[in-house]
């Protein structure tokens, strides 16, 4: 009886850290710790960086090539940044911009915190991920090779 109920209790401690993840597009401000990803435009364009989450918001800077950004969340298909060299700018990015490279040797996780279990370690093709959101200092990535994982965003990218 004691195992059923301790074996209860983690499966619904690993459950509240899955509800607790927040999609990049969808978290709140404040729901990652500041976590360094790249914002990517497509080759030869920007990126706006603006004063609210919607394309009418003013734009209060531009981010060119692969910059630099600490991600703290985000809301509606827009993440919330502020570039690493310029941390006073923080705005508005549309979250399908911001990718993070691994090196080769990180571990890839199925979920972020004490509940996850270590899927794989990067491997020298592993590359670039697309950022899909965060939980603290983890971040939920996906590429084509790896398909969609946690990160520690407190490692070194």
């Amino acid at each position: 009886m004691i195992r059923v109920i301790i074996g209860t209790v983690a499966v619904l401690a690993g459950f509240a850290v899955v509800e607790r993840s927040v999609d990049a597009s969808t978290g709140q401000v404040g729901s990652c710790l500041p976590t360094e990803v790249h914002a990517l435009p497509p080759p030869g364009d920007t990126v706006a960086l603006r004063s609210g989450p919607t394309m009418s918001s003013p734009v209060i800077g531009v981010l060119r090539g692969r910059a630099a950004v600490r991600l703290s969340g985000g809301q509606g298909g827009w993440a919330h940044i502020a570039p690493a060299d310029a941390p006073h700018l923080d705005g508005w990015v549309p979250a399908d911009q911001l990718w993070v490279d691994v090196e080769a040797g990180r571990a890839l996780f199925s979920l972020p915190g004490p509940m996850s279990r270590k899927l794989a370690t990067s491997d020298s093709d592993t590359g670039s991920f697309r950022v899909l959101g965060c939980h603290g200092p983890w971040l939920h990535v996906i590429n084509a090779r790896s398909g969609a994982v946690w990160i520690d965003g407190r490692q070194s990218s």
